[in-house]
């Protein structure tokens, strides 16, 4: 059996809700989990979802969510992006749970492109600080101007990046020597430290914690400090070479000037012979 609609993603909490489930594939985990829920699913409009209430159903072995209206949706038009859609949903309860735990009261908000939701903008006013969770892919160009525009109105700025922006995290990397990952992990959240080299070190985000300055994680700063002397050492290199450089053509133009060859006369610049 096909799965109804295309869809196996849902909330708990109302059309308006943000609490995402995933429906299980087998008939006998979406029974509990319908259980569980009290069969209230719901088609999360924040998730550019209809906020129909949806119904489990089940054939054989198999389950999926169906649409009990007959509005027109636009994960069901487009299926493949209903994943997607929902994971601004998945990480935002435990983002909030991390930042609340210490003490802290963000503002969430969900930012969306022309295909849909595309990650999480998270303020902190107490701390000046903001955080960009891009869970989609986003274009050196886009990310520097989306960056530039942020930094302009909070004190600091931490990107978190999900799987689906792993090649925005290389970028940061690549210029400031260290870039955040982000991943989901049982109802919490792993925080990849991503140096310039691409190699990722994940720890338990209760390691990490909110400051005025920005997000704190084991090596992150070990892994800036090391790009700054990477990049002052090229520096070095480079201004040495060009000195060398600049000796060299000083030298030749000291030598003196060799005799040329007369075309007119044929004669050769060497010394007669005997």
């Amino acid at each position: 059996m096909r799965r109804v609609d295309g869809l196996c993603w849902a909330v708990t909490d109302g059309p308006e809700g943000s609490a995402a489930v995933e429906l299980p594939a087998d008939a006998a985990g979406a029974r509990l989990l319908d259980e569980q829920a009290g069969g209230a699913f719901w088609c999360a409009r924040r998730a550019g979802g209809c906020g129909a209430l949806l119904a489990v159903v089940t054939d054989g072995d198999t389950a999926a969510f169906r649409h009990t209206g007959g509005q027109p949706c636009a994960l069901v038009a487009r299926p493949a992006t209903a994943a997607r859609a929902y994971d601004p949903l998945r990480y935002r309860p435990a983002l909030t749970a991390w930042l609340t735990g210490q003490g802290h009261r963000p503002r969430v908000e969900t930012l969306t492109g022309r295909d849909g939701p595309v990650g999480l903008h998270v303020a902190v006013d107490a701390l000046g600080a903001a955080l960009e969770v891009q869970l989609t892919p986003l274009g050196d160009t886009a990310w520097r101007a989306r960056d530039d525009r942020l930094r302009r109105t909070a004190r600091s700025v931490t990107w978190l990046y999900g799987p689906g922006a792993d090649d925005a995290a290389a970028t940061e990397a690549s210029v400031r020597g260290a870039a955040l990952s982000l991943r989901r992990h049982d109802r919490g959240l792993l925080v990849g430290v991503r140096d310039a080299g691409d190699r990722v070190r994940w720890v338990r985000s209760a390691a990490c914690a909110l400051t005025a300055d920005g997000v704190t994680a084991p090596g992150l700063a070990e892994a800036r400090a090391a790009h700054v002397q990477r990049s002052a050492a090229r520096q070095d290199a480079a201004r040495r070479a060009a000195r060398q450089a600049a000796r060299e053509v000083a030298q030749r133009s000291r030598r003196p000037g060799a005799v040329p060859w007369d075309v007119r006369t044929g004669t050769l610049p060497y010394p007669a012979a005997g």
